[in-house]
């Protein structure tokens, strides 16, 4: 296996292994006057780590060679740390912001709505960014 595909592979376990922590520890939804009891983050963050996944592939591992940052595998470790820590802080929002009780009856963990689709989000500006920052410092035809 080559380093580019052990780094996309890293990245691509990361978002799942915090997909799957975020899912099981999800908080509760909570409405009604007999408590329906659903898990939002359970549901939804499948959805989003597929579409992170998505993003992170289509970023690094099928990039066209007519693509500014092409080739570019110098920034790989360092797209991995990034998504670790995005992905990591999207947990601890998840599990951390509190949850909005309205009419004592309804309980809403915003944080474990929010957290995961600004992760996609972050994630997707993380893997752009880097690579074609990566690539732009990168010297053309042998030039200093």
């Amino acid at each position: 296996m080559s380093s580019k595909n052990i780094w996309v592979a890293a990245m691509v376990v990361i978002i799942w292994i915090f997909v799957l922590i975020t899912s099981l520890s999800a908080p509760e939804l909570m409405f009604g006057d007999e408590p329906v009891i659903l898990r939002p983050a359970a549901l939804l963050n499948w959805f989003w780590g597929l579409v992170a996944t998505v993003f992170v592939l289509r970023s690094t591992y099928f990039r066209h060679p007519n693509e500014m940052g092409w080739g570019q595998t110098d920034s790989f470790p360092w797209i991995t740390a990034v998504i670790g820590v995005v992905w990591f802080v999207a947990l601890l929002a998840s599990r951390l912001v509190p949850d909005v009780v309205v009419n004592e009856n309804i309980i809403i963990p915003v944080g474990s709505i929010v957290a995961p689709p600004v992760a996609v989000a972050l994630t997707l500006y993380a893997t752009e960014f880097l690579i074609t920052g990566f690539a732009s410092r990168k010297p053309l035809n042998g030039d200093g």
